[in-house]
């Protein structure tokens, strides 16, 4: 099967969303799905300032360069801007690696022709910079934008399955509101029930929440579609593990051991396959 871009950057966020390198940490009966909240007093992420965001890349930009985007920008700021100011802009922002001053550009290219292609592009920036950085405060106004811009895209078009998958993971990521991320990875299974980003997701996150008999059946699909995937059998392994289910978990481990690259992640899963058959 092969991925566009926009399923690879899915599948990479799927992946950072979890929490866990599967090759990295196989013993772990019960792998982390969704961030905990912290607790306490400092608990609530800080607001963030897009515009003071904005006025402080002056001191970290060369005289020159910042000169030559002020104008580009001031231009795209104008209420009578044309398309190809404000997209010059963003492309620019977007070059120098100042991704989420890009987005905010893509955006307003997207508000002006307001169609799929373009709001899906602006929720795709604002997605990727979401997936890549480590700021919370930063992170959720991302994610946040990336919302509204995937919601356009859905209202254009209801069935565009690959915003729906985007659009849930930024329902899910700080828990911004999970059930309605669930229930959008839903709807793109009834409409496709072998779509892997939302098997995989659907799939973790009933391993998180203990319901390892409807995370088997996800990753059963997984492993049909992508049967030499590793990590597929990897989980629905802990999903059979956790269900009683040993000789089943032994069979997915022993596959994974098989096809995955990893010497120690073999020797961590022979462990776990010896101490399987070794209980009672």
């Amino acid at each position: 099967m092969q991925f566009n871009k926009a399923q690879i950057i899915i599948i990479g966020v799927l992946l950072s969303l979890v929490g866990i390198l599967v090759y990295l940490n196989y013993k772990s009966a019960t792998p982390d799905v969704l961030p905990t909240p912290a607790t306490g007093v400092n608990s609530a992420p800080r607001s963030f300032d897009f515009d003071a965001y904005l006025s402080s890349l002056k001191d970290s930009l060369a005289t020159e360069t910042y000169e030559y985007i002020e104008a580009q920008t001031n231009a795209a700021n104008a209420a009578e801007a044309r398309i190809y100011e404000i997209a010059a802009v963003a492309n620019t922002w977007d070059s120098l690696g100042l991704k989420l001053v890009g987005a905010h550009y893509f955006a307003k290219v997207a508000a002006k022709l307001n169609d799929e292609n373009s709001w899906f592009n602006s929720g795709l920036k604002f997605y990727e910079f979401a997936a890549t950085c480590e700021d919370t405060s930063m992170q959720i106004y991302a994610s946040k934008e990336a919302i509204v811009a995937f919601e356009k895209v859905i209202v254009l078009n209801e069935n565009n399955v690959e915003a729906k998958n985007a659009l849930a993971i930024c329902y899910i990521q700080n828990d911004l509101d999970i059930m309605k991320g669930v229930q959008l990875l839903k709807d793109v299974t009834r409409r496709d029930s072998n779509n892997i980003e939302a098997n995989y997701t659907l799939g973790m996150l009933s391993m998180r929440s203990g319901q390892v008999d409807k995370a088997a059946s996800r990753f059963e699909t997984l492993v049909r579609i992508q049967p030499m995937n590793p990590e597929f059998h990897y989980y629905l392994g802990e999903a059979y593990s956790q269900m009683g289910k040993k000789m089943d978990a032994i069979k997915s481990f022993e596959k994974f051991k098989g096809l995955v690259p990893d010497e120690n992640a073999k020797k961590n899963i022979e462990i776990t396959i010896n101490n399987l058959k070794n209980s009672n």
